[in-house]
């Protein structure tokens, strides 16, 4: 799909390196610069889960040999990915300036802690202290009062997949101008793409703001997370929350033995009284979603993620024979993967001729994807926030719902979440009326995307068989619960459901602790992000090569994804990984959030020199860190720990999300969208994901109503004011 990229990548940090790993399985050659000695977490799973298929070639960037061997390289590539701040990428000349005057097809995406036009865009990109930057502490569930730590990497697992889509569109742009340039994201970013979920404002309308979170007491919540016999968890994910517990078998023997399930205290004690696998059947039999929450790591024995090839046999050379996290993404190209991480220098100096350059000089267009044509007929999160992201890029996203409008509508933020940036036709699939308006639009697109279950998408003639025949040509993106194959195919699924699969409703709550439901979608939004790179591998695939792909994403796909601290051994066992400590303050006395006197600081000392800088400033015993720390005053430590070398930030925990909303610069730099909507007034939301340099974004329209552009959709695709009137007064259009 890619295999006309030559992509050097400079990252030890996550983000940088889960880019490279998809830019690689999805084709491109990637090429890994490490330092002498090698990556620091080499010998690590997530070393062998993060690299595999690149190639690794040793370079001294402090030297002047060792940047004058990157730059005979940088000659021949397409894409740089580094992690380097602006200041550092100056100080080696691998600032965007001197790379776009010396490497003008150059694509160069830096991932950066804090965004790119941020002041703090040269603090520490640790994650821990982006979060505690941003006041993402404030909405992880707490068992105690205050902020607390994410286990789930959500700012490093978005930054990679922003990474991916903004380096696409950037590769698109170039086919048309000649010249490459920046698509920069940042792990702050990162964690803004998942936040709007539950981060958002209305002016007026039916959805009240968010309440300001309580710092005086635990926010831990179970939404339909039930302990069942022998301490088993079961997660249920109702949405309309009507389903009528007492219809199930089970629980008539539950209530003849005298439980009140009326009460929320005698649901608790009613699944206690059975077994797990008795709850599992009873709801899968009313075809409610249900999954047990499990430990980190066990999704990689699952069944269906086996069946949908969501993992892989890789034979690594630390790890011997090992099960891993596949790429979530399927599609019909041909894909050259299986190939385990490289030996430090393994095939680094291999010969790297690149292909002939395709030049173009139609100018810069004015929006990354401007010109892109995208057809969404996605319901709830996980696939349509995708295709919005590509709305704020510049593409003209048409969402198709039904009369009655996406079902997720009454989710009122999570609906704002995934229809910005796009216009809106109502259109009555179900009846054969509405085929004529169907093909028009398929027509149209260059993309079309669903996530209805397989047995919907081909009632509807919405599958790709039926698209292909009307558009051959069209991208086609598919998001689904548990894949394509296996038993699970049209079973429902949703963010909690896999949550719990994926052991992050466990290791957000602390070691230890019952599981918590994580508010703020993070697998719905990982697989929105994961449809998203689909797409545009597959655009950028059908401008370059004019070769058409489609892409299959899933829920489960992306859960298993996320296990990439872990690999299954030959024997079964599966790899150790850092946990969360029981109070949710971090990983160990030297990564993790301290109470002061009069707020909350973080620290992120991962170095024997900055170790030491802790000790300086609290003691020699690490047991009294947290004492030493009460004592003191949050401005005097940070100074006196900043004095030491240590990375370390303020916690911004309460009331974050309008402190977030009301930061006059998060304004001026367009982290924050501020958009007219008819029902809600002025829409405020998280705003640009990325920064393409001199190209705008455009973000410029809030979530529509329902059907709020039918006209002038029928219009554009050629239908007569009358032929409009007709379809309406047959209620095919609303």
């Amino acid at each position: 799909m890619l295999n006309d990229l030559r992509i050097i990548e400079i990252a030890e940090g996550m983000a940088g390196q889960v880019a490279g790993l998809m830019l690689g399985e999805l084709g491109g050659d990637v090429l890994k610069i490490e330092r002498p000695g090698g990556d620091p977490s080499r010998g690590t799973a997530r070393f062998a889960n993060w690299n595999r298929g690149k190639r690794s070639l040793v370079l001294d960037l402090k030297t002047t040999e060792g940047m004058a061997a990157l730059r005979e390289r940088l000659d021949g590539a397409d894409v740089l990915i580094h992690q380097f701040s602006p200041d550092s990428a100056k100080a080696l000349g691998l600032d965007d300036d001197n790379l776009a005057a010396e490497f003008p097809r150059l694509v160069i995406c830096g991932i950066t802690g804090s965004p790119r036009n941020h002041p703090d865009v040269e603090r520490s990109d640790d994650e821990l202290l982006v979060a505690a930057r941003l006041g993402a502490l404030y909405e992880n569930d707490g068992h105690r009062p205050g902020p607390t730590v994410w286990r789930y990497r959500m700012g490093s697992w978005s930054a990679a997949h922003l990474a991916f889509a903004g380096i696409m569109a950037r590769l698109i742009m170039r086919l048309q101008s000649g010249r490459g340039g920046g698509a920069h994201t940042s792990l702050f970013q990162g964690f803004m793409a998942k936040l709007p979920l539950v981060w958002a404002r209305n002016s007026e309308g039916p959805m009240p703001n968010p309440e300001t979170k309580p710092t005086d007491k635990p926010t831990a919540t179970s939404m339909q997370l039930w302990e069942c016999q022998g301490g088993d968890w079961l997660q249920i994910m109702d949405p309309s929350q009507q389903f009528d517990y007492a219809s199930m078998p089970t629980m008539w023997e539950v209530m003849a033995e005298g439980v009140d399930i009326d009460t929320p205290e005698g649901k608790v004690e009613a699944f206690k009284r059975r077994p797990i696998e008795q709850w599992e059947a009873d709801l899968r039999a009313a075809d409610i979603a249900v999954e047990p929450a499990q430990p980190m790591g066990e999704v990689l024995r699952h069944t269906e993620a086996r069946a949908n090839g969501y993992v892989i046999e890789i034979d690594d050379p630390e790890f011997g024979k090992t099960v891993q996290p596949n790429l979530p993404i399927h599609t019909n190209a041909k894909l050259k993967t299986g190939r385990p991480a490289p030996r430090l220098g393994e095939e680094g100096e291999k010969d790297w001729t690149p292909p002939p350059a395709r030049t173009s000089d139609n100018g810069t267009p004015a929006h990354p994807l401007a010109g892109v044509k995208v057809l969404d007929m996605g319901m709830f999160l996980a696939g349509p926030m995708g295709p919005s992201m590509m709305g704020d890029m510049g593409a003209d996203v048409i969402k198709l719902e039904a009369l009655t409008g996406d079902r997720i509508r009454f989710m009122h933020r999570y609906y704002q979440a995934a229809a910005r940036s796009k216009r809106s036709i109502a259109l009555d699939l179900t009846n054969p009326e509405s085929r004529p308006i169907l093909e028009r639009l398929v027509k149209w697109a260059d993309v079309v995307h669903h996530n209805m279950r397989p047995k919907a998408g081909e009632k509807l003639g919405i599958n790709e068989e039926h698209i292909r025949k009307i558009n051959p040509d069209a991208v086609f993106s598919y998001v689904s619960a548990y894949g394509q194959k296996g038993e699970r195919a049209n079973w429902p699924g949703y963010d909690s459901i896999f949550n719990a699969i994926a052991g992050w409703e466990f290791e957000n709550a602390g070691e230890g602790n019952r599981p918590v439901f994580n508010r703020p979608g993070t697998m719905d939004v990982t697989s929105a992000l994961s449809c998203l790179v689909g797409i545009m591998a597959s655009l950028y695939a059908k401008r370059a090569n004019g070769e058409t792909y489609s892409t299959q994403a899933s829920l489960l796909g992306v859960s298993t994804f996320t296990q990439g601290e872990r690999l299954l051994r030959e024997d079964g066992s599966l790899t150790e990984t850092c946990k969360l400590d029981s109070a949710q303050t971090g990983f160990g006395p030297y990564h993790r959030i301290f109470e002061t006197q009069d707020d909350w600081i973080a620290i992120a000392a991962h170095s024997d020199a900055a170790r030491a800088g802790v000790r300086s400033v609290l003691g020699d015993d690490e047991a009294g860190f947290e004492a030493s720390v009460k004592a003191g005053s949050a401005g005097h430590l940070l100074a006196a720990l900043e004095a030491a070398g240590v990375p370390c930030d303020r916690v911004n925990y309460e009331d974050a999300m309008n402190r977030f909303f009301d930061d006059p610069l998060n304004r001026e730099l367009g982290l924050v969208s501020a958009l007219p909507q008819p029902l809600y007034g002025i829409v405020e939301q998280p705003g640009a994901f990325w920064n393409f340099g001199e190209t705008a974004m455009a973000i410029e329209r809030c979530c529509p109503a329902i059907g709020e552009h039918s006209d002038e959709i029928m219009h554009q695709m050629g239908f007569s004011d009358a032929e409009i009137a007709d379809f309406r007064a047959s209620k095919v259009i609303g």
